[in-house]
Order: structure tokens, then C-alpha cells, then sequence
């Protein structure tokens, strides 16, 4: 079993360092080929990242690693029976042209009541800028809240508030990481299809411009789930198309993303997962 695992984790690696294009961060390829959605949806691989209060409704311990071009990040998750507490650690790296992100986060999340939880996350970010004439690096440390009400297997609803607490750094404040407030929701109709909606602020959470998000997801057999969504980014102005196809076995998930930009395919970003139960 051990050779199988590191054989489809070297496989994954070969696979995702063919890809060459790039869009918007997310937290991951099933987020990306659901339009960004994850905030109200129980998702290991990549929804603890968008909502912390979802590790409290886990039920099990997962590994997950996600790879596209310029991001990667690892999550690992306990809310088995052996665990003292639901906790997850993570680290996500990114490039962009102006700055390198490295983010450290502790994710802690407790049930209040039936199918309610709340959740909390506290990130150490350091930024590098690799591209101004002499290097300039800075560190901060940021707190991020949510809860999750998941009152049944075919509905879920999210609120998270990103960045409620932030050290000060001389840095632009748009190259930080952003100051918002999101929810999203998920609803699955016959155990056939399940529709994902989010919604998410602008920075400083200005509701002048708003992030839509929209996805739908449908089980071609027990294994094999397909993957369709859009994304309507008033902040930066741009709209995004996405698609994917995932393979949830029981030992293992393989899921890939893909995000289109519709006027833009240079922008366009191709997203892999790797989720191991343990």
C-alpha cells in the first residue's frame, strides 16, 4: 500500500509539472473546476482552506497536496476518533511578478451544536519581493473565522471572514493577503447533482464589487465525478469558465481543475489534487 500511495503522489508531481499557465489563486483543482466554490461544501481537499470550520465535520484524517503553475500547497487534517481536537496544519506557496507568498496556517475548529461548528485559522505569511532592485522580505501574522452549518449530507452553508486581524508591514497593501468576508452554500438534489454557490467580497470587504461563484457537480458512477462552473470577478473584472473531472476512490482521490478565462486564454490555469484518506 505504501508503494502504491508514493507512486501515485510521484505521478501526480510529473503530471502537474507539465502544465504552463497560470489565472487567479485557489485553493485547490476541485474549487477551481467549481468556479472558485468550497466555502459551505464538505471537502477535505481543499475546502478546509476556504472555511475552517469544515474540519470539525470531517470525520476522518486526510492528506492532500494541490499543484498548478506558480502555487503548490499541502493540508493535512485530523477529526478521527483518536484526535484530541479537529486541527489541520497547511502551507501554500505562490509567485506572482511582484512578490513570492509562503503561508504557514493552523487551522482549529470545534462542533457548538448538531451540524454547527466554527473554526478558526492562524496564518504566518512571509513575503518576498524577488523583483524590486534589492530584496525585500516581510512576515505577518493573520486570523481568519468561520462557521459551518451542515444539517444534512444534501445541504451546507458557509460564512467566513478572512483576515480579521493583521500585524502592519510595510508592504502595498495589494500584494498582501486581502481583507474579506465570503459565504456559500451547497445543495444536492437526489443524490445526482450537487449545485455550489459562493459569494465573496472586495478587499476591505467592499460590497461594491462582488465575487460570484457557481459550480455543479454530478457522479458519472461510484468513482468518477464530473465537474462544471463560472466565476464572475468584479474585482479584477474578469470572468472565468471552469471544468474538471475527479476519481474518488477509497484509498485515494485524484482531482483536476481548469480554469478559462473567456477573454483572455493566456490566463487560463490548469490545477491537480492529490487526497489521501488515513
Amino acid at each position: 500500500m505504501k508503494k502504491f500511495i508514493l507512486s501515485s503522489f510521484t505521478f501526480v508531481l510529473l503530471f502537474c509539472f507539465s502544465f504552463s499557465s497560470n489565472a487567479i489563486t485557489t485553493a485547490g483543482a476541485i474549487s477551481s473546476a467549481t468556479g472558485g466554490t468550497g466555502r459551505g461544501t464538505i471537502e477535505p481537499v481543499d475546502s478546509i482552506l476556504l472555511n475552517p470550520a469544515i474540519v470539525a465535520q470531517l470525520n476522518a484524517k486526510f492528506f492532500s497536496v494541490n499543484y498548478t503553475k506558480n502555487q503548490w500547497g499541502i493540508t493535512i487534517a485530523d477529526n478521527g476518533k483518536e484526535a484530541l481536537f479537529p486541527a489541520a496544519l497547511a502551507f501554500v506557496h505562490s509567485e506572482t511578478d511582484l512578490v513570492n507568498t509562503q503561508q504557514i496556517s493552523l487551522v482549529l475548529s470545534k462542533l457548538i451544536a448538531p451540524y454547527l461548528s466554527i473554526g478558526a485559522t492562524i496564518s504566518m505569511v512571509d513575503y518576498d519581493q524577488q523583483k524590486v532592485v534589492t530584496d525585500q522580505k516581510y512576515r505577518q501574522t493573520t486570523g481568519q473565522v468561520a462557521v459551518a452549518y451542515m444539517p444534512s449530507k444534501d445541504f451546507g452553508f458557509g460564512l467566513v471572514a478572512n483576515k480579521i486581524y493583521s500585524n502592519d508591514i510595510q508592504l502595498d497593501p495589494n500584494l498582501q493577503l486581502q481583507k474579506t468576508f465570503g459565504i456559500g452554500m451547497n445543495y444536492t438534489y437526489l443524490s445526482f447533482i450537487r449545485l455550489r454557490l459562493d459569494v465573496e467580497s472586495a478587499p476591505e470587504n467592499k460590497t461594491n464589487r462582488l465575487v460570484y461563484m457557481s459550480g455543479l457537480e454530478t457522479y458519472i458512477n461510484d468513482w468518477i465525478v464530473v465537474r462544471l462552473g463560472y466565476q464572475n470577478n468584479n474585482v479584477v473584472q474578469k470572468n472565468f469558465a471552469t471544468a474538471g473531472l475527479g476519481f474518488a476512490g477509497p484509498q485515494f482521490g485524484l482531482h483536476y481543475g481548469y480554469m478559462h478565462n473567456v477573454v483572455d486564454s493566456s490566463e487560463d490555469k490548469h490545477s491537480i489534487d492529490l487526497g489521501i484518506p488515513f
